[in-house]
């Protein structure tokens, strides 16, 4: 099965981000370097498709970092690997991240496909549907008035959904939506494989082969299943 990969910042600070979200440069280009060897990395869009075969990945990165611009392009452009940029739209020209004038600039670039995150980053199946119907509406107009491109792709914030909200990215015009364990699986929840800084090698690898992306998901869907289970039996639920 075709995986799909899900990055956040490039970087390497001397305190993990929160949930140890950041790669650092020489594990990233360890990474690509794998990757261009031995699985034949596509445009998302191509794992959409009913050939999609057992070797294809998929790269993606979520926010919209700044220096997903100023780090990992370089090293994308060094071993020409496509990638799909999710932007929260609201988190533009805020420190840290993409400027609107550099969100222009790098959805210009033959490698990368721009799509939504959200407008603010926001659980969206904590809110009412019309609150996450104005969350998913107004992040693809911004990002579409600022790139003067159609952006119909769409990565839930937090890898969080649920079949209404699946519904919802339908209605709102995207193609296709991504989760991270969450959902059905089906085209407005498909399942990514997420890394970070505690992914060496031999743990990428098996990440990026797809065989570990499958069997955690059933596992989170497990584990949902029985937390739910024991809040309905008025026990309380396992932290994860």
């Amino acid at each position: 099965m075709a995986s799909v990969l899900v990055y956040h910042s490039i970087s390497a600070p001397a305190e993990p981000m929160p949930s140890a979200i950041d790669v650092s440069p020489s594990n990233f280009a360890t990474q690509l370097r794998w990757l261009s060897r031995w699985r034949r990395v596509v445009p998302l869009t191509e794992t959409l498709s009913d050939r999609a075969s057992g070797r294809q990945t998929a790269i993606t990165f979520d926010d919209g970092f700044r220096d997903n611009l100023t780090v990992a392009l370089p090293l994308l452009e060094k071993f020409q690997l496509p990638m799909t940029l999710f932007v929260t739209a609201g988190f533009l020209n805020q420190t840290g991240y993409l400027s609107s004038a550099e969100l222009r600039e790098v959805s210009r670039h033959p490698l990368i496909t721009i799509g939504a995150h959200g407008l603010w980053h926001r659980h969206l199946n904590r809110m009412s549907l019309n609150d996450a119907r104005f969350e998913l509406k107004e992040s693809r107009r911004l990002l579409e008035d600022l790139t003067n491109q159609a952006v119909d792709l769409l990565a839930w914030p937090f890898g969080e959904c649920n079949e209404d909200l699946e519904e919802l990215s339908a209605e709102c015009g995207y193609r296709a939506a991504w989760s991270v364990w969450k959902g059905t699986n089906n085209q407005h929840s498909l399942w990514r494989v997420p890394l970070g800084r505690h992914d060496g090698l031999t743990r990428f690898i098996a990440k990026a082969s797809g065989v570990y992306g499958a069997s955690k998901a059933r596992w989170h869907r497990h584990k949902d299943r029985r937390d739910v289970g024991r809040e309905e039996a008025g026990r309380p639920a396992l932290a994860s």
